[in-house]
């Protein structure tokens, strides 16, 4: 019986294992998760929302393996993001173990410049056009911030960004400000230009870390691609009232494609 007992045991902790080391496989180079806290990717990723990271697209570095477990330097695998994408990547700057999401809009090689909101590669401004106001419910994370507020909600001016390749997608740009600016800058090898999609409340490759922003990213932090919306709330539910838990979840949210 004691020889059976410490069979089964080992059994047991052979399982755990196993399912230990799969999951940090699966979780390390096909598919992560992202909360998403912030309104710097409106009006597209809300406060609330959570995707998942598909891990592979662009290759693997050790800031994408869970742990950072210094398997291997540099990245494995590379492969150069396309202009447009939604990617995550972690911060280099004072918070380097956060992971921050945004859009890719200079590779290496482009010249990226502002102005007054339009951003322009290489000389070529991008096509941007003016469409219809979107209200975007107030919730923590979700200020009204140089907008109207309506009720319980905020009116956002809204445009279409149309990238080089004809992909298309939504920004904010509802006030004039020191960021819809910014002089012709490089983009260095190795290196990316990302923006946010709400232009007044993002703090991306426009500002330079020591200031609080991304600056340019080296490609070594690209974790992945966003990929899809697999939970949304409204971040209203509270700890003694377990009704509210399931009210506040965006069921319409869910399964949305990032695009």
């Amino acid at each position: 019986m004691p020889a059976t007992a410490a069979r089964s045991r080992f059994a047991t902790l052979r399982l755990v294992a196993i399912l230990f080391v799969a999951g940090w496989l699966v979780r390390s180079f096909v598919v992560g998760g992202m909360a998403i806290h912030d309104g710097a990717m409106l009006p597209q990723l809300r406060p609330g929302d959570a995707l998942l990271v598909a891990k592979w697209p662009y290759g693997w570095s050790r800031y994408g393996l869970i742990g950072g477990a210094p398997l291997f330097k540099g990245r494995w695998s590379p492969r150069d993001p396309v202009r447009g994408d939604v990617v995550v990547i972690r911060d280099v700057g004072p918070n380097g173990s956060r992971n921050v999401v945004m859009r890719v809009i200079g590779l290496p090689g482009d010249r990226v410049a502002m102005r007054a909101g339009t951003v322009t590669l290489d000389g070529r401004p991008l096509p941007r056009i003016r469409i219809g106001d979107v209200l975007i419910p107030i919730r923590p994370g979700t200020l009204c911030r140089g907008v109207r507020h309506e009720g319980r909600e905020c009116r956002y001016r809204r445009f279409t960004e149309t990238m080089p390749d004809g992909t298309s997608h939504a920004v904010l740009d509802s006030a004039p400000g020191p960021s819809d600016d910014m002089t012709a800058r490089t983009v260095p090898p190795a290196t990316l230009f990302l923006l946010g999609d709400n232009r007044d409340a993002s703090a991306d490759s426009r500002i330079d870390p020591d200031a609080g922003g991304l600056g340019m990213v080296p490609t070594d932090r690209l974790l992945g691609r966003g990929a899809i919306l697999a939970w949304s709330t409204d971040r209203s539910a509270r700890r003694a009232s377990p009704k509210s838990w399931w009210t506040t979840i965006q069921w319409s949210r869910i399964g949305l494609g990032i695009d």
